[in-house]
């Protein structure tokens, strides 16, 4: 009879350990997802910041293109201008020489 007694005193201390051992795992896992919660949110913040560091810098460079664009635009309208503007002197030379004729 002691020996069942002991036999059940040496159980219900293993379901003890064992209930002790359940909690102090939970808690591992909760303390590890959390962990890891906090570690995808910083994750997610540094590829957010990279990501938008990569638009800023090909907002930029696009930015530059149309300016130089623009200027190389600028450049290539004022001499179309300069060669009308030849042209319309040389139709109007040309002309008052026909008139004064």
């Amino acid at each position: 009879m002691i020996e069942i007694k002991k036999v059940k005193e040496v159980e219900n201390q293993a379901l003890k350990e064992i209930e002790k051992a359940k909690k102090e795992a939970e808690w591992i896992l909760a303390k590890a997802r959390e962990k890891g919660r906090k570690n995808r949110e910083n994750i997610l913040k540094e590829a957010e910041k990279k990501a938008n560091e990569i638009i800023k810098k090909a907002e930029k460079e696009a930015e530059e293109k149309a300016k130089k664009v623009e200027e190389e635009g600028k450049k290539e309208a004022e001499i179309l201008k300069e060669k009308i503007k030849d042209k319309i002197e040389k139709v109007a030379e040309d002309m008052l020489v026909k008139i004064l004729r």
